[in-house]
């Protein structure tokens, strides 16, 4: 059994909740859950204390206030009186349980521990974070944990918003390198990952990449939800394959965009290549400069498009040209995460051009909204964006 210091335990406890762990200190708690019956049956209590909902999502709730690190609320308090006031308000269901584990610890005879819930839960990212989940259920937070990442079959490089990765040794033949890993960007940001075979991917918010970490076979095969560019290293005797919910695009060499928001649609804008769509039954061939762009009910048509628009994303920019405001409102929760209302519903037939930068607050583009369109907006107290 492992030395164990009870209060760096139940720090480790705070810390797996609210979302602040470090991979190697995850791995020491599953760790002692696994080996302590102590530790376990101290987890079990530590978890009953707080709505489900709030361990699967980290305490995401409360991020808006002050936190500090668990470990430090433990050892010193902050500077100032206000300060330490605001942080313990927010951590006092935390430090409650810690004192609760602390009294499950130094009793003799823990109580038997029960059914443990399952730790492959959102407890390690919540909604906010850049999060990778391993095919074997590991959760890595990809916007906590920086520069190199050890895992047990590959070595992640975790820097400037991308991530890279190696396979060592007999991790490059093994099976668990071909299985699926899932790479999730959420809301307001954006992401890129280079893949085993080079191809560079960079993923728009609200979107999420499944991938393997070596492609075998006869196929390069990923799957996308959301939007992507894709530069796609050569690879003649080893196509290339998107797929969507509503087609798959054939590649060999290229750089393209694909639009996979919308349900029920997908979008493929051509830089440079070649590309096939192959969805609803039909396929078409892309040239570069070309967009084709399938609906479920009307299948696929070809058009030009506009490089402005369709890829400017990548700088945190979105251009509108002649768009309806339905279309507008559509962008701002993939981008901002707030709730639109139209509360006028002749406003959605107007029609507006601009430009949208995610570097700025919302207010600056709804300002100029107001400005171009007879429109006005306010925020309810449920933060529900409406405008009329």
């Amino acid at each position: 059994m492992m030395k164990r210091d009870p209060r760096h335990i139940h720090e480790l406890m705070t810390s797996w909740l609210t979302g602040h762990i470090s991979q190697a200190d995850a791995r020491r708690l599953e760790q002692l859950i696994a080996e302590d019956p102590d530790v376990k049956a101290a987890w079990k209590n530590f978890l009953a204390q707080f709505p489900h909902e709030d361990v699967q999502t980290a305490f995401s709730r409360y991020d808006h206030l002050d936190w500090m690190p668990a470990g430090e609320m433990t050892r010193r308090p902050p500077a100032g009186p206000y300060i330490w006031l605001k942080r313990m308000v927010a951590a006092a269901a935390l430090l409650g349980c810690i004192a609760l584990g602390w009294y499950f610890f130094s009793r003799q005879g823990a109580p038997p521990p029960g059914p443990l819930p399952a730790l492959t839960t959102n407890q390690l990212v919540n909604e906010k974070n850049i999060a990778l989940q391993l095919a074997n259920g590991q959760l890595i937070n990809l916007s906590q944990a920086k520069d190199s990442i050890l895992l047990e079959n590959a070595r992640l490089k975790n820097t400037n918003r991308s991530l890279s990765y190696t396979l060592g040794g007999k991790a490059a033949a093994a099976a668990e390198a071909t299985a699926l890993n899932s790479l999730r960007v959420p809301i307001g940001k954006d992401y890129r990952i280079t893949l085993s075979d080079g191809t560079e991917v960079w993923l728009n918010s609200a979107t999420t990449l499944q991938f393997p970490f070596r492609f075998t076979g006869k196929a390069r095969e990923i799957t996308i939800t959301g939007e992507a560019y894709l530069k796609v290293a050569p690879h003649a005797s080893q196509p290339f394959l998107v797929h969507t919910a509503h087609g798959t695009i054939q590649v060999l060499g290229t750089s393209f965009n694909i639009n996979a928001y919308d349900a029920g649609t997908v979008k493929v804008a051509l830089v440079e290549g070649a590309v096939r769509l192959t969805a609803g039954g039909s396929h078409v061939t892309i040239e570069p400069g070309k967009q084709a762009i399938y609906r479920v009910n009307s299948g696929i048509r070809l058009q030009s498009y506009d490089a402005d628009e369709v890829l400017a994303w990548r700088q945190g920019k979105y251009y509108f040209s002649d768009a309806s405001l339905n279309e507008i409102m559509s962008v701002l929760p993939r981008w901002y995460g707030i709730t639109v209302a139209i509360d006028n519903p002749r406003l959605s037939r107007q029609r507006f051009a601009g430009v949208m930068d995610r570097n700025k607050p919302v207010t600056v583009f709804l300002d100029n909204l107001v400005q171009t369109m007879k429109i006005s907006y306010y925020f309810d107290k449920e933060k529900v964006l409406h405008l009329q």
